[in-house]
């Protein structure tokens, strides 16, 4: 199709080389990972997030990013409406959204705001909605909103942002099943489409280069945990559960962007490293590029996830299935079995719940490493998972998925791309 689609999101740096800059944010990660693919179906035009000195460049073959608001910025937020209006010859409007990527609820008010306008103007509006969280109470690791009231308060705000969300888009997108159904109480079904997080095989070194390189035992049974550093991921109760257990517990993320500087949660952030520094079989390490994750990855035995609150799809558990590790996950994140993929992945590889999700109970989780490191056949049906779901989120499968939502053939219009100068 020659259709274009414009695109509303954050985009990394080309001047910090590809994937260069890990600590840009999780959506501009998400992006830079999969809109390349997206432009391999149309010409995609994004309204980035002001970022560098590089205010327009081509990162792919139809794909143009030119950088237009800034977080927090009210002022560049009637600059991107400039810019919707300016490219009133564009059909399609796409928007990626986590709760903090625009600076806040005022600032997620008005972009919503602008897309109502859009939608009154014959847009076709589609909104990715990476979190759908109904209770803030259960992020209280996560978010300092801690009184009930103040808590009670934000989770009706949430329902009428997800209420306009319905009424104003044309499409929603969620990656998780459970997210659909959480979200069609506010939001008629038939507007919201599920796609899982897509996924393109990494190619790895051998387990004992990555071990050398990143200083770690050549012996140890390596569990691997990746990411940045949350509030709800369970790091503080896998630290706890694997004290003086018969592995290496390896920590590879560093702080979260969007949190670094809030006090409460440099507290929490401080309290996880000086945490492990203390155990003996444990090892964290920080921010690593882009062209060292496969090295985390290489390097480990197996990949845990210990979630205490499922909210989004996770990108590290895309991360461990694009290097096809076997996995185990907490019992919070059992509702990702409500994807059929998921399902079908499982029952390929003979797994049953029992077998890839652990209780948060430490002798449990120390049974079930135990047994990964004793059977080959157990690790290997972990594994076998991991490369069946791999197979089944492919990127040009799902991008191509995602392309007939935002550009429906029987819609398709004139091709249009403004005729911007490219500057560096």
């Amino acid at each position: 199709s020659n259709d274009t689609i414009l695109v509303i999101t954050s985009y990394p740096n080309p001047e910090n080389g590809k994937f260069g800059k890990r600590d840009f944010n999780a959506i501009g990660e998400h992006a830079e990972r999969r809109l390349p693919y997206l432009a391999q179906q149309g010409k995609i035009l994004v309204a980035a997030e002001k970022s560098g000195t590089t205010k327009q460049f081509l990162a792919a073959d139809n794909l143009l990013i030119t950088r237009i608001w800034e977080k927090g910025n009210y002022a560049s937020f009637w600059q991107l409406f400039l810019f919707l209006l300016k490219t009133y010859k564009v059909k399609s409007i796409f928007v990626q959204f986590e709760f903090n990527v625009f600076g806040g609820i005022l600032p997620n008010l008005l972009v919503l705001a602008m897309l109502a306008v859009m939608r009154l103007l014959g847009k076709k509006v589609s909104f990715e909605l990476h979190q759908v969280i109904m209770d803030v109470g259960t992020l209280y690791k996560h978010v300092p909103i801690k009184t009930r009231a103040l808590q009670l308060a934000f989770n009706g705000c949430l329902r009428i942002f997800y209420t306009l969300l319905g009424l104003i888009c044309t499409h929603i997108i969620v990656f998780e099943e459970d997210l659909k159904l959480r979200l069609k109480t506010f939001v008629p079904e038939s507007k919201i489409h599920v796609l899982c997080l897509s996924i393109v095989k990494k190619d790895m070194p051998k387990k004992a280069v990555a071990r050398r390189k990143l200083q770690l035992s050549p012996k140890e049974f390596i569990v691997l945990q990746f990411g940045f550093i949350n509030g709800y991921k369970g790091i503080d109760w896998a630290t706890k559960a694997l004290t003086g257990a018969n592995v290496r517990y390896l920590l590879v993320g560093g702080p979260n962007p969007y949190l670094q500087n809030e006090p409460f949660y440099k507290t929490f952030y401080k309290s996880i490293v000086n945490g492990l520094k203390k155990r003996a079989n444990m090892t964290h390490i920080g921010f690593i590029p882009e062209t060292d994750i496969k090295l985390a990855y290489a390097a480990a035995d197996i990949v845990l996830m210990p979630y205490e609150v499922f909210m989004s799809a996770s990108g590290p558990f895309s991360q461990a299935l694009a290097h096809e590790k076997p996995i185990l996950l907490s019992e919070a994140l059992l509702l990702y079995g409500k994807s059929a993929d998921f399902r079908s992945a499982m029952s390929e590889a003979g797994l049953y719940k029992n077998d890839l999700f652990f209780p948060f109970e430490k002798k449990k989780l120390q049974s079930m490493l135990q047994k990964a490191q004793t059977s080959k056949a157990y690790l290997k049906r972990l594994k076998i998972f991991s490369v069946s779901l791999r197979e089944k989120r492919s990127s040009v499968h799902v991008m191509r998925h995602l392309y007939s939502i935002l550009v429906p053939e029987e819609n398709l219009a004139s091709s249009y791309l403004p005729k911007l100068m490219v500057q560096s």
